[in-house]
């Protein structure tokens, strides 16, 4: 299956908003890879974003920022009424090591239409978001019988 690019996902958000809710209910189309939409903190392995899991924090808020304000405004305290150009950031690649403090994001940006790389503060906070995703249990292929 041919990985999606995070700028086809934004020229379409549109559609798959639409379709967010068969999406999250299909495996073969929630586990869609995502081209470089990753999470990595160390010393925890690096695991691969797929499309039902950026459309759920991203539809959520939970992963969209705001790089003016502290990672706890961005998620819980965010003002709805803010203008887009505000909170129009969605994160899709984080990477970081939890003993240095090290941390670097790469985020789409809505108004500018291109890729930003951001320093986030708490890259622990977006991981355990992350980890509370539902996910559907992914389908077990039919074994072949020889014939």
């Amino acid at each position: 299956m041919n990985a999606l690019t995070i700028s086809h996902l934004f020229s379409n958000l549109q559609s798959y908003q639409a379709q967010y809710l068969s999406i999250l209910q299909n495996a073969e189309q929630y586990f869609t890879p995502v081209e470089d939409a990753y999470i990595h903190v160390w010393p925890a392995a690096r695991q691969p974003l797929y499309l039902g899991d950026l459309l759920q924090l991203w539809l959520s808020d939970k992963w969209i920022v705001n790089t003016e304000k502290s990672p706890l405004i961005n998620t819980i305290l965010r003002d709805k009424n803010k203008p887009v150009t505000e909170f129009d950031r969605y994160l899709f690649k984080l990477e970081g090591n939890l003993f240095t403090g090290r941390h670097v994001a790469q985020a789409w940006s809505i108004h500018a239409s291109q890729c930003e790389t951001l320093n986030v503060g708490s890259l622990f906070q977006f991981y355990c978001i992350f980890k509370s995703l539902n996910r559907p249990k992914p389908q077990a292929k039919s074994l072949q019988q020889p014939v």
